[in-house]
């Protein structure tokens, strides 16, 4: 059996190029040679990392690397027996990444629970990160710290630099030579991954002191004036748009989605409203309950100074006590008349005129 061919040219993931899919394959294909072309700006991660595997289990898979690769693309290489790019080829590696999508109204709570979260979030991906630069080190030979550098940068490698790193095992001359800056759909899929654009494919003599770089200029701030597609994630999620397009004239939307913007804008302000509403309330309350205490600490030193309620309503219940003619409460006093056992006061009704024996 002669060596069989795979391209890779789209997303790695469960809606493209998945970990099944490519399992399917290899177990078709058997233990022969399998020469896996690849051209995809990358992925899931999950998937990448099954399908390395796959490829290393296998053994003898030779990859081809053409035009733009990134990300998950540049992972699943690294399980292959050989690693070769087209000299009009590009590679990039970057850190871990997540979706992030927290918004809205929230209360100190809410706040809390979300830092907790990206917290646990963040520390889930710097995880991910020092594994993927363990195993690109792996490939490479370099320190994993100098990987780690290169991730945070996202840089795009040119074949020579791709090589020098120890990424790729050697570089092919292609047939024909494409300036991928040409082609705009490969452009447009740049700006909608969210990558940088390289400045330039090739060296080319500048015949005329400075015109390459004018054109070059000209041409990159025409590709992101047409094809930039900027993320507003708050807009989008409200207007259940993918991305919003913008150029150097502004932001297009059209008359529903102002609608949509305008209808929250009024929901909001009603919520903003009603929060200003019950902080109002909530501090004309606290203003009377401070002028009550005043009052009250105004009786007298020894409420002024009781530091809880508690102590205050006892102090209260003292000065009052000390007013002449009054008793704290459950103290009998002097004038108070002794009751009898059968709760009658005997001796204030026998005192009384008409109870008195007459004497003859």
């Amino acid at each position: 059996m002669g060596t069989l061919q795979l391209d890779i040219d789209g997303f790695i993931g469960a809606w493209g190029y998945s970990k099944s899919y490519i399992k399917n394959f290899l177990a078709a294909a058997g233990k022969g040679p399998v020469t896996i072309r690849v051209s995809s700006l990358g992925g899931d991660v999950d998937h990448a990392l099954a399908i390395h595997d796959q490829f290393r289990e296998h053994g003898q898979i030779t990859i081809q690397l053409t035009g733009f690769n990134a990300s998950a693309a540049t992972l699943i290489t690294l399980g292959a027996q050989k690693v070769i790019i087209n000299s009009n080829s590009f590679y990039l590696i970057h850190k871990a990444l997540a979706w992030v999508n927290e918004w809205g109204n929230m209360n100190p709570d809410d706040i809390d629970s979300v830092i907790a979260e990206l917290e646990k979030q963040k520390l889930f991906l710097e995880k991910v990160t020092l594994q993927l630069a363990k195993m690109y080190s792996g490939k490479s030979g370099k320190p994993v710290a100098e990987i780690l550098d290169l991730m945070k940068e996202e840089t795009w490698l040119n074949a020579e630099e791709a090589f020098s790193w120890g990424f790729v095992d050697e570089i092919n001359e292609p047939s024909t030579r494409e300036n991928l800056l040409k082609n705009e759909k490969m452009i447009t899929m740049l700006n909608y991954a969210e990558l940088p654009i390289p400045c330039s494919i090739e060296t080319i003599e500048d015949p005329v002191p400075g015109i390459i770089e004018k054109v070059t200029t000209t041409l990159k701030k025409t590709i992101n004036s047409l094809f930039h597609m900027k993320q507003y994630i708050t807009l989008n999620t409200l207007l259940a748009v993918p991305s919003l397009e913008s150029s150097e004239e502004g932001i297009y939307l059209n008359e529903n989605q102002v609608a949509v913007i305008n209808t929250a804008l009024e929901a909001n302000q009603q919520i903003v409203t009603e929060r200003d509403d019950a902080i109002a309330l909530r501090n004309q309350a606290v203003t009377d309950r401070t002028n009550a205490i005043a009052s009250l600490d105004a009786i007298d030193p020894a409420i002024a100074a009781a530091t809880t309620l508690e102590a205050k309503i006892e102090a209260i219940r003292l000065h009052m006590a000390a007013k002449p003619a009054v008793a704290p409460s459950g103290v009998q006093t002097k004038q108070d008349p002794v009751p009898s056992a059968d709760g009658v006061d005997w001796a204030t009704l026998n005192a009384l005129p008409h109870m008195q024996e007459e004497k003859y």
